[in-house]
């Protein structure tokens, strides 16, 4: 049997091998001198290196993953009932202690942001690996971490993410919240969590995603949905396994032949798959189950971004999605159901709230995100890999700047009818800042002064934001793309026309690019070596001078 249609056992080895053969990486990167001022810090950058004046709390989410081995008993597990071990996570808790601010709140990004991401996610993993540890803690450690988990959720019941709607810090919040209430009965943690569920599914667009900075983003949701999948685990509640299962039958039409998913066509732009909870749901949605089998080989293989190509600001919140992807399929969720791959029908299903069309043919797959721009892949039907990626213009303006018929917005005018898809829009500016010196200066100078107060910090979070993702500013160019799919050949015409022609430089057609600010994306996954094109990624298009009118048309055959 393929790793690709394992179930069962073997995929439980599967992800079993992925934690295991990390759990050397996960050690190094903590302190574990006893004596050392950081002792039992996971931000080796802050720790070792140096290079980092503060230390990130998120990196403490290593605790999950090795109270996960320590309480694992498996011959192939030299980790597990090991004093040491179980002494390290006590230190790695002691640390995570010694980072909470008196609020109860957490950083990520910068000294006193007081982040929800923070706080919501370390919660949640340390109340994980206090579940897997039980009574090997020293009871002192012990209630002393439950103590600052009741802080935290004080602090999250107060408080809110007012930047933008991002499901998964949500559930995150909201899946740690369930913990705190079990751990400490507290009753106001209950209602916050339903709360923040509330938000999460009340906003849960008609097509089944949920959303991420104002639109549908696949890789995303498959790691918010992990945690309202472990929400659902605890609670049992029907109301949130019917979102959930909704959303898997969205997801499904996310997954590409050649096992990636996501991309430019998304809101956040994102390509990681988390397996976890489509393993936990699998016996009982058979979305879940399709994708969880039809995925299993991009855990390991390159075709998404997984452990090998993701860098440390994800790497542990995607190992702690593995060891949970691993308890639910040695439990045996799926039991004795199909082994059916997920192989959607021929034909078109468009989601025109989230701006996605999907075509398939018998000789190919076509993708076009609409609310994107008309962001357009294609996957030829006998090698199941990508033979086309087409995500818009990007252009030069004479000063520098950037500007590109790639952004987000769901309102902008779409046609779409059989073989046929038309999307207009403006070139947008598009900024990508980089810190300097004498910014970053002056960004801790601030952090650290008046920065600190909360209303400040909270207005800087926006500020950030906005400046980062949402900003936008039009350029006298209006751009229509005509995109026409046969049986045989895909065409896409452009037409961009405007006064502003003339303050463009150079203007490319690109294969792979974003041009919003998102640590998440832009992992390499191997589609990208694959497809037609330059090898730069950019194709030139000539614009004459004194022109107004530039029409670019391109035929891609799809047999």
């Amino acid at each position: 049997m393929s790793e690709r249609h394992a179930s069962g056992a073997s995929a439980a080895e599967l992800y079993w091998k992925e934690v295991i053969d990390e759990a050397p990486r996960t050690l190094g990167l903590m302190d574990r001198e006893p004596l050392s001022p950081t002792a039992g810090c996971c931000d080796r950058t802050f720790w070792a290196w140096k290079f980092t004046d503060f230390p990130g709390a998120r990196f403490q989410e290593a605790l999950c993953v090795l109270g996960f081995l320590h309480a694992t008993r498996r011959p192939d597990n030299p980790y597990w009932n090991n004093p040491r071990v179980l002494a390290w996570i006590e230190l790695g808790l002691r640390f995570w202690m010694r980072q909470q601010h008196r609020d109860g709140s957490f950083d990520e990004a910068y000294p006193h942001e007081r982040s929800l991401a923070a706080t919501a996610f370390t919660a949640f993993y340390v109340a994980e690996a206090l579940g897997f540890c039980g009574e090997a803690l020293d009871p002192t450690t012990r209630a002393d971490a439950r103590s600052a988990l009741a802080r935290a959720g004080a602090w999250l019941c107060r408080n809110d993410e007012t930047h933008g709607v991002l499901s998964n810090h949500l559930a995150a919040a909201a899946a740690a919240l369930r913990h705190i209430h079990v751990l400490t009965d507290s009753r106001e943690c209950a209602q916050r969590s339903d709360f923040f569920l509330e938000r999460i599914v009340g906003r849960q667009s008609r097509e089944g995603w949920y959303e991420e900075y104002g639109g549908a983003d696949p890789g995303y949701q498959t790691h918010g949905s992990f945690y309202l999948a472990r929400i659902w685990e605890l609670t049992g509640s029907a109301h949130l396994l019917e979102s959930l299962q909704r959303s898997t039958a969205f997801l499904t039409h996310c997954l590409h032949p050649d096992g990636s998913l996501g991309g430019e066509y998304a809101s956040r732009n994102t390509q990681t798959y988390y397996p976890a909870a489509f393993e936990m749901l699998a016996g009982v949605d058979d979305a879940a189950l399709a994708i969880a089998r039809t995925m299993r080989a991009s855990v390991t293989n390159g075709a998404a971004a997984c452990l090998g190509g993701i860098d440390a600001y994800n790497y542990f919140p995607l190992l702690n999605n593995l060891v949970f992807a691993y308890r639910a399929a040695s439990d045996g969720a799926a039991g004795d159901r199909s082994d059916a791959m997920m192989e959607p029908a021929p034909g078109r299903v468009w989601f025109p709230d989230a701006g996605l069309l999907r075509v398939r043919t018998a000789c190919a797959t076509v993708l076009v995100g609409t609310s994107k721009g008309g962001v357009v892949k294609v996957f030829s039907g006998a090698r199941r890999a990508l033979s086309l990626s087409d995500c818009g213009f990007l252009g030069r303006l004479h000063d520098g700047r950037l500007c590109s018929t790639q952004y987000l917005d769901r309102a902008r005018p779409t046609e779409v009818s059989d073989g046929r898809v038309v999307v207009s829009g403006f070139m947008m500016e598009c900024a990508r800042p980089t810190m300097s010196p004498f910014r970053f200066l002056a960004f801790r100078l601030f952090m650290l002064t008046v920065g600190g107060l909360p209303a400040l910090a909270r207005w800087l979070k926006g500020q950030l934001v906005r400046v980062l993702i949402t900003r936008r500013r039009a350029l006298a160019i209006t751009f229509r793309r005509t995109i026409e799919i046969t049986p045989r050949e895909l065409v896409v015409e452009d037409e961009l026309a405007g006064a502003d022609l003339s303050r463009l430089a150079g203007l490319w057609r690109g294969a792979h690019f974003t041009t919003v600010h998102m640590g998440s994306s832009r992992y390499f996954i191997a589609q990208e070596i694959q497809g037609t094109g330059p090898a730069s990624g950019l194709e030139a298009v000539p614009i004459p001078r004194g022109t107004d009118r530039v029409v670019v048309r391109r035929a891609h055959p799809l047999a």
